[in-house]
């Protein structure tokens, strides 16, 4: 079979700078969902169970594909469905390769890739570079790169991700260029996602193997490890910070999860919704994937969210606070560009200014507020690197509505108020330049 990548000559980057192989939907940041903490038992039915940690079956598997159209993710522009740590059998089979759970999906995970890329979607499963995956304890890929890479180029997957548990004595930028070279070889064009919780500054070398790559530790809906995320990505020096083709994933988005949800490594969401939009905001500038877990069906005939799930029917489902903060289209546009990455603007100790240059010239820009009390916030526009005199439209993302022009600093006279644990999502859009 002809080797991939294809390497990208543009933006005046060298050849290893950016690993495009053809694979779908991997030249701007990965939009999409993961089935990390979003599926149930026996879904639908009378015996209907609230979702379970990291599992899946042939019919929720179904049902959500045909769900994350019904609540909108498709339409909001949404492409990836992935499987997380959850769908392969305990054992290989007898020539050695990877199998579907034969429990959980009878038929094997062909038909299931094939259900999804009839819905439109691009699929993802994971794999482990150790000997065991993280969570399921299932066979890592660990000597068995070759094989593990065909079966996945065989079942029609886009995507691969692959963690780093159960790895003693082996080291991340072989091993994940071993397996690239694995996936390449078979000539299908697949996403590569290296998950190693960037310790071993995958930025630097992860564009020459893969498209995208986790530059932090695992993230769940708790606010300290919100801010311990962005903190983590924003430490990335701006010429690693992500361009096409090669994106720091801050890990997976837990927009709106609480008792509705499987509960991640043992912790129960317990965001406020400012924490939630802030969560949304900031993937979104700094340009990481926008992977969300959470039930896209609610098999409940109860209040979910104060934890009372009951037996029922399934039906397509996600709450009112999920709708705001993953469908609205305008700050979804932040994110899928292609320009580079957003970096930090001005640090005022207790509250940030990240921006990232849009494709039409206009420039986005978040006043992020770590801190536990509000704060006022303000920005010359000179920081962008316009002119003196510069007149900007700026329309404020979340309340998608235009705000007053302004003049060489935002706002005009005073301060905008960022609320404690809150974002501001901005874009700003030149009118004139005054002549002098």
């Amino acid at each position: 079979m002809k080797p991939w990548p294809f390497l990208v000559f543009s933006l005046g980057l060298r050849p290893t700078d950016c690993y495009d192989n053809g694979a779908p939907h991997s030249r701007k940041p990965p939009l999409g969902w993961s089935s990390w903490v979003g599926l149930g038992r026996q879904w639908p039915g009378p015996e209907a169970q609230a979702p379970e940690f990291d599992f899946c079956d042939e019919e929720s598997v179904k049902l959500s594909v045909d769900a994350f159209h019904e609540v909108g993710l498709f339409d909001a522009g949404y492409r990836h469905f992935h499987l997380d740590d959850c769908w392969a059998d305990h054992e290989r089979n007898a020539s050695g390769f990877l199998q579907a759970d034969r429990q959980h999906f009878p038929k094997g995970m062909k038909p299931i890739v094939d259900y999804a890329h009839s819905k439109g979607l691009t699929f993802g499963l994971y794999t482990c570079a150790g000997t065991y995956t993280c969570v399921g304890h299932r066979p890592g890929s660990k000597g068995h790169f070759r094989e593990d890479a065909a079966v996945f180029a065989e079942w029609g997957v886009d995507v691969v991700k692959m963690d780093w548990c159960f790895t003693d004595g082996m080291q991340p930028e072989p091993t994940y260029t071993a397996f690239s070279e694995a996936l390449n070889a078979t000539g299908r064009p697949i996403h590569f996602n290296m998950c190693e919780w960037g310790r071993a500054s995958p930025w630097t070398w992860g564009p020459r193997v893969a498209q995208s790559w986790r530059a932090t530790g695992d993230h769940v809906p708790l606010w300290q490890d919100t801010k311990k995320v962005i903190a983590q990505r924003s430490q990335i020096p701006a010429a690693y910070a992500g361009r096409p083709f090669a994106w720091n994933d801050m890990d997976m988005l837990e927009t709106g999860n609480y008792r509705q949800a499987a509960h991640a490594n043992g912790k129960t969401g317990n965001m406020t919704s400012v924490e939630y939009r802030t969560e949304v905001s900031m993937w979104a500038i700094l340009a990481s994937p926008m992977i969300v877990t959470t039930p896209l069906l609610n098999c409940s005939k109860t209040d979910q969210i104060a934890g009372n799930f009951t037996s029922g029917s399934c039906r397509p489902s996600i709450t009112p606070l999920q709708k705001e903060l993953l469908l609205n289209k305008e700050v979804i546009a932040v994110n899928q560009v292609d320009t580079p990455a957003g970096r930090l603007l001005k640090d005022a100790g207790s509250w940030m200014a990240y921006s990232r240059d849009l494709p039409d010239g206009s420039v986005a820009v978040a006043f992020y507020n770590p801190s536990d009390s509000t704060a006022d916030a303000s920005l010359d526009l000179s920081a962008l690197g316009w002119a003196s005199g510069t007149m900007a439209r700026v329309r404020d993302l979340w309340a998608q509505k235009e705000l007053p022009q302004t003049r060489d600093r935002f706002p005009s006279t005073g301060f905008v108020e960022v609320q404690a644990h809150g974002t501001l999502l901005y874009r700003f859009s030149k009118v004139s330049e005054l002549i002098v």
